[in-house]
């Protein structure tokens, strides 16, 4: 018998991308459904950067409907909490990165990447999980970190039973929590958007989706501006 709180995970070996499989099936399957694939083969990351998903990797998608004009935002900041808890529970001391970025000091284990079509969101989850090496410069996995090797699916299963949690919550509580964890806040950072770069302390982020930066003036960014966010650890107000 199907409840509301059921996690529905199809796995397939290989696809181009989980968020293109789930608007394959989404008139096969009841909403929400998570597709997991081994290997994607042309998986991609926010502004269309090529993501790489070797077999090893969690490579998920869930597809939700899209009910207000804030949802986006809200699986944005709700998945990477629900990827940060998990991670946590497992001994790796993740750091949330603005906007969606997974990191464990500067090395980065998980990228999310939302997309809305036909009244749908999908919530693309890539999480680096057993690969022996890291998949790119600069990034890490679960089992470089721990040395444990662990069921993909069995993390699915929890990451998925989190997503259906933010589902049901308002973008308000979604985002107290998010902003709560963003390790972000406080740091000398670079924020690039399609027409301009800026930098300064990282002050806040506000519930209004405003990116408040302050160096030399007080600069506000609409949040879905950023393309770009690069952290300099050594500089500062």
């Amino acid at each position: 018998m199907e409840t509301g709180n059921e996690v529905k995970i199809i796995h397939i070996k290989e696809t181009d991308s989980t968020n293109e499989e789930v608007f394959r099936l989404k008139d096969k399957y009841k909403i929400p459904f998570f597709v997991v694939a081994d290997i994607q083969t042309s998986g991609r990351g926010r502004y269309g950067r090529v993501w790489e998903s070797p077999e090893g990797g969690l490579w998920m998608t869930g597809l939700f409907k899209k009910r207000n004009n804030k949802d986006g935002f809200k699986f944005m900041f709700g998945s990477a909490v629900v990827v940060y808890k998990e991670l946590k529970t497992l001994g790796v001391n993740a750091r949330i990165k603005f906007p969606n970025d997974i990191y464990v000091g500067d090395k980065k284990i998980c990228g999310i990447l939302v997309e809305e079509r036909e009244g749908f969101l999908a919530v693309g989850i890539g999480l680096n999980v057993n690969q022996n090496r890291p998949p790119v410069e600069g990034s890490t996995s679960i089992y470089i970190i721990t040395g444990v090797l662990h069921d993909k699916i069995a993390l699915a299963y929890n990451i998925g039973k989190g997503l259906m949690e933010v589902d049901r919550k308002n973008f308000s509580d979604v985002f107290k929590g998010y902003r709560n964890l963003l390790d972000t806040l406080g740091k000398y950072v670079r924020v690039y958007t399609p027409s301009d770069m800026y930098e300064g302390i990282f002050e806040d982020l506000t519930e209004n989706l405003e990116v408040i930066l302050r160096g030399e003036f007080i600069n506000i960014i609409p949040a879905g501006e950023v393309f770009h966010l690069e952290e300099n650890y050594e500089r500062g107000y």
